[in-house]
C-alpha cells in the first residue's frame, strides 16, 4: 500500500518547530489530552497522543508542500479523493497507532521487549523535544513529556515488530516474475496551430517523475507527463489505489477512442507527427546511430525501464518477444504522439534486480497488512469520533532548516542523539503533489 504521508524516526524528532496562524482562521478550544482516541482491546490510545503523531507529520510535511506554492496543504484536497491532507494524516496515524498497540500486545509473541536502555533513550529525546520547543508551541500542540514518550515508545514497538511479523514471507523471486525490460525511445507528439509555437521540447523520463511539476509543459511533456502520471499514487488506501489504476486504465481508453473521432486539426496534426516519426526511424533503419539521429533534428533519445504490468501497453505489446539490440519496425502509436523505439534488453539486469527487491518489499508489507487484520478482527477496536474531531489545522506547523548542522553531520541534533532509521511510507514527494493537482 502506498502512502501519502510519512513516518518519523523513531527517536530523532525535530526540533525547534515553526508555529504560524492561518489567516481567517480562529483557534478552537484546545483539546482535551486525556480524552481517549482509540480503544484497542484493553488499551487505549489518548487524544494528546494521537494528536502528537498528527503534529509531527504536519511539521514534518507541511513547508515542504508550501515550498511548492501549496498555501495552508493541509485543509486542502490535494489528490482529489474528497478528504484533505489533515483528514488523511488524522485517518493514517489512528490506523497507525491503532496498529502499534496491537503490535505490543503481541510482543511477548515475537520475542520483542522494551529494555531499561530503551526507555531512557525515550526520555532523552522527548526530554530534549520538550526543550526544544516554546512553550507556545508545545501548548498548542499539546506535547508533554509523557505524551512525547508513549508516542515514540510505541512508534519503537511498532518498528521492531513489523520486520519481525514479516520474516516468514518468500524472498525467492524469479527473473520471470520480475523482468525489467530497457527501451531507447524517441517521443513524436502532434502540435496544433492552436498551441504555443514557442513551447520548449523537455523530454521527461518516468524516472524524472519529481520534475513535472518544475517544467513548462511543452510539445514532449505534455505526452510524458500523461505518462508518468500513470505511476502516481492518489490515495492512502490500498482500495482507492486500485480504484485509482482502474481509473487510470478506463480514462486511457477513453482518451483513444477520443482520438479515433478527433477533430481534422488534432488528425492533422497527428499524421504530421507520424511523417516524422516514419522519417527519423528510417534514418536509424539505414544505419545512422539512434541517438545521433535523434540530436540532429532537435529531438532527445530517452531510456525508460518497465515491466509486463507497465500502462502504457502499446510500449509493452511492441517490444514483447523481441531480441535485444531490435528497432521496433514502425512508430508506435499512443494517445499523446508516436514513438520511436530500440529495445536494449529484453532483462535489464540491474532493474530487474531493483524489481526483485520491491517484490519482497510489497510481500512483507502484505504479511504485516494480513497480521494486523487478523489481530484487529479478532479483538476490539473502538475510535471515539467526537474527540478525533477535535483536531484541526488552524495553524502553520513546520520544521526548520538547520543547514550549518546538516551540512557538517547530514542529520538533525536529535537524530544525531539516537541512530534510528527514519522509516519512509511514501512515494509522493511536494513536486509529485503538485504534478496531480
Amino acid at each position: 500500500m502506498r502512502r501519502v504521508m510519512r513516518r518519523a524516526a523513531v527517536l530523532g524528532l525535530c526540533t525547534g518547530l515553526v508555529l504560524t496562524s492561518l489567516a481567517g482562521c480562529s483557534k478552537k478550544d484546545k483539546i482535551n489530552k486525556e480524552e481517549t482516541a482509540i480503544t484497542v482491546n484493553d488499551d487505549t490510545v489518548s487524544l494528546g497522543v494521537l494528536n502528537f503523531a498528527v503534529r509531527y507529520d504536519q511539521a514534518s510535511l507541511e513547508g515542504a508542500y508550501m515550498s511548492f506554492g501549496i498555501t495552508d496543504p493541509f485543509s486542502q484536497d490535494l489528490f482529489g479523493s474528497g478528504e484533505t491532507l489533515g483528514q488523511m494524516a488524522v485517518e493514517q496515524d489512528v490506523e497507525t497507532l491503532t496498529h502499534a498497540v496491537l503490535a505490543e500486545q503481541k510482543m511477548e509473541e515475537y520475542g520483542v521487549s522494551v529494555t531499561d536502555d530503551d526507555k531512557a533513550a525515550i526520555t532523552a529525546a522527548a526530554t530534549a523535544f520538550i526543550e526544544s520547543n516554546d512553550e507556545e508551541t508545545l501548548e498548542e500542540i499539546g506535547a508533554t513529556q509523557e505524551i512525547v514518550e508513549r508516542y515514540l515508545e510505541l512508534e519503537m514497538i511498532r518498528h521492531r515488530m513489523e520486520p519481525k511479523m514479516s520474516a516468514d514471507v518468500d524472498t525467492e523471486v524469479s527473473d520471470e516474475e520480475a523482468a525489467q525490460r530497457r527501451i531507447e525511445y524517441v517521443l513524436f507528439t502532434p502540435v496544433t496551430e492552436e498551441e504555443s509555437e514557442t513551447e520548449i521540447e523537455s523530454e521527461i523520463t518516468p524516472a524524472e517523475t519529481e520534475q513535472v511539476a518544475e517544467t513548462e509543459e511543452s510539445e514532449s511533456s505534455q505526452e510524458e507527463a500523461a505518462l508518468v502520471k500513470e505511476d502516481l499514487p492518489l490515495t492512502t488506501a490500498a482500495d482507492e489505489t486500485e480504484a485509482a489504476e482502474t481509473e487510470a486504465e478506463t480514462t486511457a481508453a477513453e482518451t483513444e477512442t477520443e482520438t479515433e473521432t478527433e477533430d481534422p486539426e488534432r488528425a492533422e496534426a497527428m499524421a504530421k507527427a507520424l511523417a516524422q516519426a516514419e522519417e527519423f526511424l528510417a534514418r536509424v533503419q539505414a544505419g545512422e546511430e539512434f541517438k545521433t539521429a535523434a540530436e540532429e533534428i532537435g529531438k532527445t533519445a530517452s531510456e525508460i525501464t518497465f515491466g509486463s504490468d507497465y500502462y502504457t501497453e502499446a510500449l509493452v505489446e511492441a517490444t514483447d518477444g523481441l531480441a535485444d539490440g531490435t528497432l521496433v519496425e514502425t512508430p508506435v502509436k499512443t494517445d499523446s504522439g508516436y514513438y520511436v523505439v530500440r529495445l536494449i534488453s529484453q532483462l535489464d539486469r540491474e532493474a530487474t534486480d531493483a524489481e526483485k527487491e520491491e517484490i519482497v518489499e510489497q510481500r512483507k508489507s502484505d504479511r504485516i497488512s494480513e497480521l494486523y487484520d487478523e489481530w484487529a478482527e479478532s479483538g476490539e477496536i473502538t475510535q471515539n469520533e467526537e474527540a478525533i474531531s477535535q483536531i484541526v489545522f488552524d495553524y502553520s506547523l513546520m520544521t526548520p532548516v538547520e543547514p550549518e548542522t546538516e551540512a557538517e553531520t547530514g542529520t538533525t541534533p536529535a537524530e544525531e542523539a539516537a541512530a534510528v532509521p527514519v522509516e519512509t511510507e511514501t512515494d509522493v514527494t511536494p513536486a509529485e503533489t503538485e504534478a496531480e493537482g
